[in-house]
């Protein structure tokens, strides 16, 4: 399962470095674009080369195996100096980019060396798969890991705090929103360095721990990497998200309002310019048509109002607990009915409805369509109740 997972983070990874280096062939040339890519990148090879199948038949570390993980540690601080460089881009001020790259520059060059040569003081064994348990009690292990993860911490904490400020200054949805994914994959990078220093100490103290390293460290790595490539992503994938949440909610609005439409339709076919909407037509021209002929119908329906039916029912729907706009679209609802019904038996009845509700200077199209939408659905309810009753008294039962 394991395994499976760590294979499943890897192609992740790899999908998210192709996707980007297609975006990078737009502008090769951008600071951003480059540092994102080669973020990507190591954080690719990094999880790659781990893999046991594939580092075992390396002749670099056939003679010595822990080798890989000198190899992916560096790796790995090179992916976070990456998207250090990547948020340093974006939230730096004017004219700051370039001093505040090489001041990191510096700190990772320092880790950087420090590591290699406290893993060659080390010279740990042939064991490469549980390498802190089996060499954090080893001389210059543990302090090989503890700057290793030192530094990690410490782009995770400049990351989250670059993120966080940079996302008041967003005005993008979606770029906030990438930027919260950032931050948040830089908290559990954060966790990962916490949990895995804390194992390699008290494991070097003689008090390891219950639990096995290498599957909460994965666990965790697999998440920044999931919330890494979703939040470089987000600009991208994000609009179109929010398109198809858009064209839903209008779906949902048309079919919410059909009901009311056909009833008219039925009655009055006249108030549609052609034939009704097809399902290939764009869910906005039906939208509008559908809410357009509703209105035109209503207009039509003058001559047949009863505005008894409509005082009568806003009177049960008071005493039901229906109160504002609801109240209003049951009163209306019953009205509508009522004068569709007349309309139908050719009886007028002389009496005008009552002008549309003052939606004021700043209200348009939506919230007309939300008025419209609660007086649909109170006249679903009336004719399924109507429905219901004209059924016979065994069936209703």
């Amino acid at each position: 399962m394991l395994r499976a997972f760590h294979l499943a983070v890897i192609a992740l990874a790899w999908i998210g470095v192709g996707y980007k280096l297609i975006d990078l062939r737009r502008r090769p040339n951008d600071l951003g674009r480059l540092a994102l890519c080669a973020a990507l990148l190591f954080l690719a090879l990094a999880l790659t080369v781990g893999l046991p199948p594939l580092y075992q038949r390396i002749p670099l570390f056939a003679g010595s195996p822990s080798l890989v993980r000198l190899v992916q540690h560096s790796l790995v601080v090179l992916a976070a100096f990456s998207t250090q460089l990547l948020v340093v881009h974006l939230a730096s001020p004017p004219g700051r980019t370039a001093a505040n790259v090489r001041v990191r520059a510096v700190v990772m060059a320092v880790f950087l060396t420090a590591m290699i040569v406290l893993f060659a003081a080390a010279s740990p064994g042939d064991a490469a798969e549980d390498f802190v348990a089996a060499y954090a009690t080893w001389p210059f292990v543990t302090e090989y890991l503890l700057t290793f993860l030192g530094f990690v911490a410490v782009v995770m904490a400049d990351i989250f705090r670059l993120s966080l400020r940079f996302t008041r200054r967003a005005t993008a949805g979606f770029l906030r929103a990438g930027l919260w994914l950032w931050a948040g994959a830089s908290s559990a990078g954060f966790a990962f360095a916490a949990h895995k220093a804390a194992y390699a100490l008290m494991t070097r103290f003689g008090n390891k721990p219950p639990w096995p390293e290498g599957p909460v460290s994965t666990t965790l790595a697999g998440l920044v990497l999931a919330l890494f490539v979703a939040g470089l992503t987000a600009y991208g994938w994000g609009p179109r998200i929010g398109a198809a949440g858009l064209w839903w909610s209008r779906y949902r609005t048309y079919r919410a309002l059909l009901p009311l439409w056909k009833a008219f339709y039925e009655v009055m076919p006249d108030i549609v310019l052609r034939l009704p909407a097809t399902r290939r037509a764009p869910v906005d021209l039906r939208l509008y048509r559908c809410v357009i002929e509703i209105l035109d119908g209503r207009l039509a329906l003058r001559a047949y109002w009863d505005g008894e039916v409509a005082r009568a029912a806003r009177e049960r729907a008071m005493a039901a607990g229906l109160t504002g706009p609801r109240l209003d679209a049951a009163a209306e609802a019953a009205a509508l009915a009522a004068a569709l019904e007349a309309r139908e038996r050719g009886h007028v009845t002389g009496q005008e409805p009552p002008v549309m509700p003052d939606l004021g200077p700043d209200a348009g199209m939506a919230e007309e369509i939300r008025r419209l939408v609660l007086t649909a659905r109170a006249y679903r309810r009336i004719t399924t109740r109507r429905a219901g009753e004209a059924l016979p008294a065994s069936v209703r039962a």
